[in-house]
């Protein structure tokens, strides 16, 4: 009875082992964001457009994302909570803001990862007031550890 109990806890440790692995990289963050780009609504191509004093911030979570930065592109975080999520776009003083709404999916990664949420873009609303021209959806798909751009924001 000894030696079958040695043996089951020998192979339970083994297993145990076997199961784990060293990739706890790939769990770098449990944030879902929308990778966002800024693009000139004068251009003829779709060419990156760099903007200066960017202040977004949610309308849901009392958090500024970017303050004052110079960026081409931003990533910002869908509501786990809500089926959309709003942003103000503050562009030198000017305001615009933008709407998304979403469906959420509850996936299972790993062991170690756990669960995470993938979205889908139904709808990107956005108010035209200020300094957004138009909005399009390049990929709507938005996935755990993916670096695709899946909106595009023309700039007047």
């Amino acid at each position: 009875m000894k030696i079958f109990t040695y043996v089951f806890l020998l192979l339970f440790m083994f297993l145990t082992y076997a199961c784990g692995d060293d990739s706890s990289d790939f769990c770098l963050s449990n944030q879902q964001s929308v990778q966002v780009g800024f693009y000139s609504s004068y251009q003829s191509s779709d060419t990156d457009s760099s903007v200066s004093n960017v202040l977004i911030y949610s309308t849901g979570v009392d958090s500024i994302l970017y303050d004052e930065a110079t960026v081409s592109d931003v990533y910002l975080p869908l509501s786990m909570e809500n089926d959309s999520s709003q942003f103000i776009i503050e562009i030198n003083d000017l305001k615009d803001t933008i709407s998304f709404v979403h469906q959420k999916e509850l996936n299972f990664v790993s062991g170690e990862c756990g669960f995470i949420f993938s979205f889908y873009l139904d709808t990107v609303m956005y108010s035209d007031v200020s300094f957004i021209d138009s909005v399009a959806i390049d990929y709507d798909e938005v996935v755990y550890n993916e670096n695709l751009e899946n909106v595009k924001i023309y700039l007047y």
